[in-house]
């Protein structure tokens, strides 16, 4: 039984990729960039800023709850 459902798996998938071969095919996707909205905003800088800010925070509360547990705070 198991080698008929990786079977179909595996003719499943060879199936799933020729669709998707048609599909790319037959239609163009083209990306959308925020300076042809009229909008000059780099959405990943963005992205990347954010995370940054509440990585430095959680190390912040971390560093805070060490010393605390250590006995070092001031």
């Amino acid at each position: 039984m198991l080698v008929f459902i990786i079977a179909g798996a595996i003719i499943g998938s060879f199936f799933v990729e020729y669709l998707v071969h048609l599909f790319v095919d037959h239609y163009e996707i083209e990306w959308d960039s925020a300076s042809e909205n009229g909008r000059d905003i780099n959405f990943a800088q963005e992205i990347a800023t954010a995370m940054r800010r509440t990585h430095r925070e959680s190390e912040r509360q971390m560093n805070k709850a060490f010393k605390v547990a250590s006995g070092t705070h001031c």
